[in-house]
């Protein structure tokens, strides 16, 4: 029997498990004529692709054969692909963003945008890399006018992953910090502190002024030397005050708190540019090489450990993540917190802003145009369905957005509760939520030591995921462009790379007076 040239996977040029080997042997000609000229197209396709084929006996002829590696289980890619799209935007940027533009009524234009445009480009990426079994890089090779995407695909994942690596060498500070009691955050008077450090401890609120020592009271009543100057009004999270009746002195106007100092005199020392560098933050440096020795040790062989790793770093954030909010639940003021969060604003539907940060947010936790879905999915077997998966991806990696968003509100509307004002005074987006405020709200709980290393020990894991597979497409272009010399060094390239990386990172550690 004739075999059919339409069983063949046209991505490998071999059989699939229902396939008919792709060598004949007939005696009659018009056998022998087929068998070549499926050899031929079988040929074209591999000239295509970059990947050799085999005959029967696994011989090709050329000893420097490569053979690209695959997922080892449908698991793996799976929770691959959750750990990239679930990163640290969905834990510090997507509750802000949501309770911003109206709360629960912010979800739908949220998934309106993702089913009619985040959900089509992934499959879209997905379904391109599954097919070709190539970089991105590689992938508009079809038509050489584009090839420039592929090239801007890899660069965009290099800058990226240039800088990520430093925000999960900050997360590795705060874990070392976070086992000192008292928690550093929770301090004035340190040498990272300014003469204007806002101290909350216990209830009460202790401030050190250059003109003698204040106490800021619960009841935002401020208590200088001893005698009561006055009420406090307008109390926000960013501690600017406006006092009435306030004596000579103490001078509230430049108050900062506690958290917001050691964020950013001790664990950035930070400055007003690289103008005025000074030398590196030596416990940040230390930080950036164990994070850099944790990416490397990942993504060592390839998506092999890459998949094995996941295992443990996809699914620890939803355990820590869980375990967060099951005790921020318990905690009074957590209701006002969650409802805050999730209340709908309907009226804010019709402001274009609202549609805007909506397609923003997709774009931005599910990650295309990065050329790293392309990357992940070229690993897959040829006949996976790809529809399925990128609808379960995308839904799920989008409803983590929302459950760690209650995670967050609960924690924060018991510092609300705990120091009597509302809710929308105590939120911010991005990293101060999760390096100033979030910190400032876990000293609230009991043991905060406890909680404090789950919840950075949970930022660390959400962004490493993110940084496997962002280098490894990176990677993976650049050995599906010299193959035959990068897959024979394959870890000492990866390793002399990752050290590379931690040189170009340094500039972000550095200390800046």
């Amino acid at each position: 029997m004739e075999d059919d040239p339409h069983n063949l996977d046209p991505r490998m040029g071999e059989k699939s498990p229902e396939n008919v080997p792709l060598t004949t042997n007939h005696d009659h000609s018009s056998g022998v004529e087929n068998g070549n000229s499926k050899f031929q197209m079988a040929d074209d396709v591999a000239d295509y692709t970059g990947v050799m084929v085999k005959d029967e006996k696994g011989a090709s002829g050329d000893d420097d054969e490569f053979v690209r590696q695959s997922w080892g289980r449908k698991l793996e890619y799976v929770l691959s692909m959750v750990g990239f799209c679930v990163g640290l935007g969905n834990v510090w940027r997507f509750p802000y963003v949501c309770m911003r533009n109206g709360g629960g009524a912010f979800l739908i234009p949220f998934f309106l945008c993702l089913l009619t445009c985040g959900l089509p480009l992934f499959l879209l990426e997905v379904g391109m890399g599954q097919f070709i079994a190539k970089s991105s890089l590689h992938l508009f090779e079809m038509c050489p006018l584009f090839k420039g995407v592929g090239i801007a695909m890899n660069i965009s994942a290099l800058i990226s992953q240039w800088y990520y690596i430093t925000i999960l060498a900050w997360t590795l500070v705060f874990v070392a910090h976070s086992f000192r009691d008292p928690l550093p955050w929770t301090l004035c008077g340190q040498w990272w502190n300014s003469e204007n450090c806002v101290l909350t401890s216990g209830g009460e609120r202790h401030t050190k002024m250059q003109e003698g020592n204040a106490t800021l009271m619960m009841n935002n009543t401020l208590v200088v030397n001893g005698s009561d100057v006055g009420q406090i009004d307008n109390l926000t999270m960013s501690y600017n005050f406006t006092l009435a009746n306030i004596s000579s002195q103490a001078n509230m106007s430049a108050a900062k708190p506690a958290s917001a100092e050691f964020w950013l005199n001790n664990v950035l020392e930070i400055s007003p540019g690289f103008g005025h560098m000074d030398g590196l933050v030596w416990s940040n440096c230390l930080a950036l090489a164990v994070a850099i020795i944790c990416v490397t040790f990942g993504i060592i062989r390839g998506i092999k450990s890459v998949g094995k790793v996941v295992y443990v770093t996809a699914t620890l954030p939803y355990i820590l993540i869980t375990v967060l909010l099951i005790k921020g639940a318990t905690l009074p003021g957590a209701l006002d917190g969650i409802l805050f969060y999730v209340r709908p604003d309907f009226s804010k539907l019709l402001e274009t802003s609202t549609w805007v940060e909506a397609s923003l947010q997709v774009f931005y936790s599910l990650g295309p145009c990065y050329g790293i879905l392309i990357t992940m999915a070229s690993y897959n077997k040829f006949n996976n369905n790809c529809l399925k998966d990128s609808i379960l991806l995308t839904l799920f990696c989008e409803g983590t957005s929302v459950y760690a968003g209650l995670a967050v509100f609960s924690v924060l509307g018991h510092m609300a509760h705990t120091l009597d004002i509302p809710v929308e005074n105590v939120t911010k987006a991005g990293p101060g939520l999760a390096f100033v405020v979030y910190p400032e709200a876990i000293s609230y709980l009991p043991v905060p030591q406890l909680w404090a290393v789950l919840f950075f020990i949970m930022l660390f894991t959400v962004g490493l995921d993110s940084q496997f597979v962002c280098i490894e497409t990176v990677l993976t272009t650049a050995a599906d462009l010299w193959p035959h010399i990068l897959r024979r060094r394959e870890v000492l390239f990866k390793c002399a790379f990752m050290l590379l990386m931690y040189l170009l990172s340094l500039p972000f550690v550095s200390r800046l007076k």
